[in-house]
């Protein structure tokens, strides 16, 4: 059987769910769009509805036998007609679609009152009618169903999981429209993934980040509309916003408007915050920085490390590097600085033309899996007080995430491409088939209606000690916020669940074990405050074997914590320390070699019961 591994290409593991047929490689090699309504889109403050099967089957004789709606879908939303019509009208004059007699097919739910669907047009892609990076339009992303991935050649994989629906606003490449995403799901209890602001006011915002310096002279680039015969191009598109990856990739290697004329993105010349982005990583990778400081030189430092080696083997193993990433520099060897920073600030390995090795991820050894770490910490450094704005290492994270009080979008969704923390759900439909809900410019449609709450944070085995906290019995109270390090809990937990949590606590990054012990604050659905404090903890840094965070340790009779590592002081208005603190459970085990990681966690009871 020709078929290895679905995600490199080979068989699709969704359909072999699907249909039950672990031992046959369906082979998916076409792309297809669905237009709603020929492409004639939806009114204001109206709605479609669309049922998508998880596969049609196509007529004998067809590329592919079997289409995959569920693995890997995108929505596209576009609100100018003159863009979406050139799509449009390349694949109008083609065939529709086929499907064999009883196949499942995308059509429009009839069973949705007031649905403004009354058609779906499905065509096989074809090169010309791809869409084209120039044009305006809003991406989001989806997968329905979990299954095993197809491995061993084949051999095995294909079998269903769950129908958890997976899903995203990709901000990746660019924004260009507010837009939410919330399941379809009884109860309502999962908030909406995105922004919910007014088209209008999410325009105002774009336009500000780009002409910062308020003399009307662009400080980020943006897409070019040019004016072709007296008017826009898409008359109606508002500002469109590359990423920083996006736009370091054009200021690579420029292309040009399909008028052959004029630049995609303008200005043709990095722009004032693009030209800081670029002077803060020149200034924090070298030996003595002049301006960075030192904690953001380490981080830039540990990035830049593992991709001057990733691009090392690039050069010495490809014989058809293109010339924009051609060395400029030997010792180490290194392209043009737009070159080298398009894929730092993408976290792709240098592989254009030739395969190369992939990056690393945090549960790789150390110590270049502590780069991932650090990568995040430089993406969200605009938090970090003291800060300059040109020393920021990613604007165009802070216009996405940042609260619009200083003048951000305060949106879930992917601002880079490994940020699938802030920006990624997965859940199920509760009592429901499931399916998702897209709603732009406004939260009209929404049934939650609120945004989701952030995931708590990560745990790497590596680097952090983890708090554990308990699980309540079905209608006990349950934990609703917490702070890190902090004395107020401010963050709320994610409302869809009522587990137990367990936070990741990375003792390099809240610098505690040092000058400034960590309380940890929580809060229960009863408005009851609890709080204990983290001593000290040591950075296990990435040197093999590891510093260990915290002496050995086991509960013992009457010894549940080392006094030395946790505190449970009285605090007016809180939970005694006798009712709930004193039962946290402390367990260190300091790493055994130099081949794996040390463990250390503390385990807190839940809520005191009513």
């Amino acid at each position: 059987m020709n078929c290895t591994v679905a995600d490199k290409g080979g068989g699709d593991a969704w359909l072999q769910a699907a249909l039950g047929r672990s031992d046959s490689c369906f082979r998916v090699d076409k792309n297809y769009y669905i237009f709603i309504n020929s492409g004639g889109g939806i009114p204001k403050d109206g709605y479609v509805s669309v049922k998508l099967p998880w596969w049609s089957k196509r007529t004998k004789g067809a590329t592919d036998l079997y289409i995959d709606w569920w693995r890997g879908g995108r929505v596209i939303i576009f609100d100018d007609r003159t863009a979406l019509n050139e799509v449009y009208k390349k694949l109008s004059g083609n065939a529709e679609v086929a499907f064999a007699a009883g196949s499942p097919r995308p059509d429009c739910n009839d069973a949705m009152k007031g649905n403004f669907c009354n058609n779906v047009r499905i065509f096989e892609v074809t090169q010309d009618a791809e869409i084209d990076p120039h044009l305006p339009f809003q991406l989001n992303e989806f997968t329905f169903a979990d299954v095993s991935k197809v491995t061993d050649n084949g051999k095995k994989g294909g079998e269903f999981i769950d129908f958890n629906q997976n899903y995203n606003v990709s901000n990746v490449d660019q924004v260009y429209l507010p837009l939410a995403i919330e399941p379809v799901r009884e109860p309502a209890d999962v908030g909406y993934m995105g922004a919910t602001m007014a088209v209008g006011k999410f325009r105002k915002l774009l336009e500000d980040f780009t002409e910062t310096d308020n003399t009307g002279k662009l400080v980020w680039p943006v897409y070019n509309n040019p004016v072709v015969n007296g008017r826009k191009a898409y008359p109606d598109a508002g500002v469109r916003v590359p990423s920083a990856q996006s736009a370091l990739a054009f200021y690579m290697n420029p292309f040009v408007f399909p008028d052959g004329k004029t630049p995609t993105i303008v200005p043709k010349d990095p722009p004032k915050l693009i030209k800081d982005m670029m002077d803060q990583w020149s200034d924090c990778t070298v030996k003595d920085p002049k301006v960075c400081a030192v904690a953001q030189s380490d981080h830039y430092k540990s990035v830049d490390a593992v991709f001057l080696k990733n691009y090392k083997k690039y050069v010495d193993t490809c014989n058809r590097i293109p010339a924009f990433l051609k060395p400029v520099s030997n010792n180490p060897p290194k392209p043009k600085l737009t070159a080298y920073l398009t894929f730092i600030y993408g976290w792709v390995p240098f592989n254009v033309a030739c395969p190369n090795d992939e990056l690393p991820v945090v549960d790789d050894l150390p110590p270049d899996s502590r780069s991932v770490i650090d990568y995040f910490q430089m993406q969200y450094n605009y938090d970090e007080a003291g800060l300059k704005k040109s020393q920021r290492f990613n604007p165009y994270t802070q216009l996405i995430h940042d609260d619009v009080a200083a003048g951000g979008l305060s949106a879930s969704a992917y601002a880079f491409s490994i940020d699938d923390h802030a920006s990624f759900l997965s859940n199920s439909g509760g009592s429901t088939p499931g399916g998702l809900i897209f709603a732009v410019g406004g939260p009209g449609g929404l049934k939650n209606g609120k945004p989701h709450a952030p995931p708590v944070p990560a745990f790497y085995k590596w680097y952090d000690f983890s708090i554990g906290l308990g699980e309540p019995a079905p209608g006990a109270p349950f934990w609703t916020k917490y702070g890190m390090c902090s004395a107020i809990a401010d963050t709320t937990f994610p409302t869809e669940s009522k587990s137990g949590w367990v936070l990741g606590v990375d003792p390099a990054l809240i610098k505690i074990g040092k000058n400034n012990p960590c309380p940890i604050t929580l809060q229960d659905s009863e408005n009851r405050k609890y709080r204990f404090v983290v001593q000290k903890a040591s950075d296990p840094g990435v040197r093999l074997p590891q510093t260990a965070i915290w002496p050995a340790f086991a509960p013992s009779a009457g010894r549940n914590f080392d006094p030395n590592v946790l505190a449970c002081p009285a605090v007016d208005g809180f939970v005694a320390p006798g009712k709930w603190c004193v039962h946290i459970n402390e367990v260190a085990r300091p790493a055994p070699n130099a081949r794996e990681p040390g463990f250390y966690t503390l385990g807190a009871p839940p809520p005191v019961a009513k």
